[in-house]
């Protein structure tokens, strides 16, 4: 009985007393540059042998080649910038946090995207067809994990732009190489536009 009671009157004054100030996070590069960018308006997975599409497919991959058609699937993230960036420049970032997956070749191509689809209906769904509406090729970027992607190659100022203000934006990644699977944390890592 003493030893609930003093067990009971520690657990008391712990509870009571008031909690200590988290220590302040240490400022990173991926952390800082948080502080300023667009996230995208919405993400598609796109599986190139069956023109199936998936929007905002959470928890799995989302760039992938793999030698199996069924499987190899490009994705789509689209922009909405507002009237605020007008004049200004954008620049598309790619950034890997540790939990993310990135293998194989870890490259993607980075195209443009003419006709980027908006917000999906059951009724839309079949008449999407991104591959077709893929544009120019911007660049490669190889994305490791954790960390932020290099551009191997980049066309038309690519990773810098003018930001497309009042228009929807889409960008698609595409694996390159025999084999390579990605996959980010939606609205949270993977690619965003940071305004300059």
């Amino acid at each position: 009985m003493k030893i609930a009671t003093l067990l009971l009157a520690a657990a008391s004054a712990v509870l009571a007393a008031p909690a200590a100030a988290p220590a302040p996070a240490p400022e990173s590069e991926l952390a800082a540059r948080q502080t300023n960018v667009i996230y995208p308006h919405a993400t598609f997975r796109y599986w190139i042998n069956t023109g199936e599409v998936k929007e905002d497919p959470q928890d799995q991959l989302l760039v992938v080649k793999d030698g199996n058609r069924n499987n190899e699937s490009s994705t789509i993230v689209t922009f909405r910038v507002g009237e605020e960036y007008e004049g200004r420049t954008c620049k598309l970032l790619f950034d890997l946090w540790d939990r993310d997956w990135s293998t194989g070749t870890q490259q993607m191509d980075v195209f443009s995207v003419i006709d980027p689809p908006g917000q999906f209906t059951i009724l839309s769904i079949p008449s999407v067809r991104p591959a077709s509406s893929r544009d120019k090729h911007k660049g490669r970027i190889l994305a490791p994990k954790p960390g932020s992607a290099t551009w191997l190659q980049a066309y038309d100022g690519y990773p810098e732009f003018p930001c497309p203000v009042g228009k929807l934006m889409g960008i698609e990644f595409v694996g390159v190489g025999d084999r390579v699977e990605v996959r980010w944390d939606i609205g949270v890592t993977g690619p965003r536009l940071q305004p300059l």
